[in-house]
């Protein structure tokens, strides 16, 4: 009878501890944060930079159609943005002569609140032109903040934009 009420105990205990361990999981699957990047749409000419990107996040049409034009071809579908149920993160490189990438390496959505990590690559030679990189997704309204941290190789030198 004692090796039963004992037995009945650990396995009390042990899915218990179960249970524990798959919440946690499961927290942690939520806190990752897809990025689907809009594609079709380019940075106008007129933005103002004072450093070498720009981060924003654009919560209705106007102020989208202040920072961006419509590329459309014959060839590509651009993709309307549905600012009832969404936002735009966008990241924008200042215009250069240098060819520039902007790859966005992790993001983290905890309790509404996305961080963004990106590096900004920038070629060697220089252009016979300026360019510009961007990256712009959609995220739910429900993400009430957005932090855009440039992932640099060295830790000390991270910084918030």
């Amino acid at each position: 009878m004692k090796n039963t009420l004992v037995l009945l105990i650990l396995l009390a205990l042990v899915s218990c501890n179960n249970s524990k361990k798959e919440t946690q999981t499961n927290l942690d699957q939520q806190s990752d944060f897809e990025v689907e990047y809009l594609e079709g749409y380019f940075p106008k000419n007129d933005i103002e930079f004072d450093a070498e990107v720009k981060a924003l996040v654009i919560a209705n049409q106007t102020d989208f159609d202040k920072y961006f034009g419509i590329a459309q071809t014959m060839n590509n579908k651009v993709p309307a943005i549905d600012f009832e149920k969404n936002k735009v993160a966008a990241i924008i490189s200042a215009p250069s002569d240098k060819k520039q990438q902007i790859v966005i390496t992790g993001t983290d959505l905890k309790n509404n609140k996305l961080i963004v990590k990106y590096k900004l690559k920038v070629g060697e030679d220089a252009q016979s032109f300026t360019s510009t990189d961007q990256k712009m997704f959609p995220i739910p309204k429900s993400v009430y903040a957005v932090d855009f941290v440039i992932d640099r190789d060295d830790s000390k030198t991270n910084k918030k934009q």
